[in-house]
């Protein structure tokens, strides 16, 4: 692009989930490798404070799962909220971008735009999941809607809503992995013998509702086969207490800065509903999808959800791939049989794999930010450096 002068602007960003995070911050170097001048404000976390954001609340306080667990947040929520549209009124930004987070992000996008602020989204609220109609909705206040799978695309476009395919972000954001060598020497694996990955998710409620079923599913496992050994993704900003009952066994390592080796180098995985589900599939690694929240919230789901499939890997694919253990459904005994028929029915395992590896192809091309930067800028009458 010709060097020419870029535009100064103020956009507010937000991102409540840690992945949101991740895939913000790359949208706004994107943005600023163009336009350098642009000021970033908002929700957020590390990764968008690396980058330049000015933060007003962290992501670490934003992340809640659940309708119930929501519900005993809505002050804090409230207060939130009234803090952004306050400065939105005060300094009225260029625009705002907002990822995901739908229940926080679309009563805020309908304010925006109220107030005459352009609104682009990343990230669509799942709306081909449940509660289809807020598609009228988003009508009435996003500019432009970015979707990271391609049948939203369709979704929105028919509707009257202005979409782009992306690509989905996960296709350029795994990182480069250590060895597998490396990996299990630097925290006392056993190469000769079968690996068992566990996440359990990144919030404290989801980690803490989700231990119990995975600690007995521990245990009947190593009954069964006692050379498997463990390897569970610790997030960093939790706390170790919250790991402690799974540290009791000889045979589990709890490992704070590798998940997607973890991911990788694992036989099969167990992992919490949400994105490390993608991420595990596309890494090629069978895996058990656990979800697990207050009976309240899972009654409330059951009576909104309008796809067959919860687990990201099946609805990417369009069929079930790999098991989704559900609320009860997610105890110790299916988990551990679950994993057990991995470990020991080869032909199983093996056709599971080869359909993890077409979900790849599914996902679109590397350079979304980029895509999504470029569109942004243009639409604002920015000249790009």
């Amino acid at each position: 692009m010709s060097d020419k002068t870029s535009i100064k602007k103020s956009i507010l960003i937000v991102a409540g989930e840690m992945s949101g995070d991740q895939h913000a911050s790359k949208v706004m170097a994107a943005m600023l490798r163009h336009s350098p001048d642009i000021k970033f404000w908002g929700l957020g976390g590390e990764q968008m404070l690396a980058v330049g954001m000015e933060q007003l609340y962290s992501v670490d306080r934003l992340s809640v799962t659940g309708f119930v667990e929501v519900i005993k947040h809505l002050s804090f929520f409230k207060e939130v909220m009234n803090a952004v549209v306050s400065r939105c009124e005060r300094e009225k930004p260029d625009a705002a971008i907002l990822l995901d987070y739908p229940g926080f992000n679309m009563r805020l996008g309908k304010k925006l735009h109220a107030m005459g602020i352009p609104v682009y989204y990343y990230i669509s609220p799942q709306v081909w999941a449940w509660r289809s109609g807020r598609i009228d909705t988003i009508r009435k206040f996003v500019r432009k809607m970015f979707v990271i799978f391609p049948f939203e695309e369709k979704i929105y476009t028919e509707r009257g809503v202005p979409a782009e395919f992306v690509g989905h972000p996960l296709v350029e954001e795994l990182p480069d992995l250590m060895s597998k060598a490396a990996f299990f020497q630097e925290n006392d694996l056993d190469p000769d013998r079968p690996l068992v990955g566990i996440l359990p998710g990144s919030r404290s409620n989801e980690v803490s509702r989700l231990l119990p079923p995975l600690v007995d599913a521990v245990t009947i496992v190593n009954g069964t086969l006692p050379e498997v050994q463990f390897a569970v993704a610790k997030v960093k900003h939790l706390p170790d207490s919250l790991y402690a009952q799974l540290e009791n066994f000889p045979d589990v390592r709890v490992i704070s800065d590798h998940p997607y080796e973890i991911m990788a180098y694992s036989d099969a995985a167990i992992v919490a509903s949400g994105t490390a589900t993608l991420e595990t599939a596309v890494l090629g690694t069978p895996l058990v999808v656990i979800y697990k929240v207050s009976p309240l919230s899972y009654l409330l789901a059951r009576l909104l959800v309008e796809v067959d499939h919860i687990a990201m890997p099946n609805l990417v694919y369009g069929d079930r791939v790999v098991p989704e253990l559900l609320q009860n459904q997610a105890n110790g005994p299916a988990i551990a049989s679950w994993i057990l028929t991995y470990l020991t029915d080869d032909q199983y395992t093996a056709g599971v794999k080869t359909k993890l590896h077409t979900i790849r192809e599914k996902l679109g091309d590397p350079g979304g930010a980029e895509r999504i930067a470029i569109s942004i800028l243009n639409d604002l009458g920015a000249t790009l450096h």
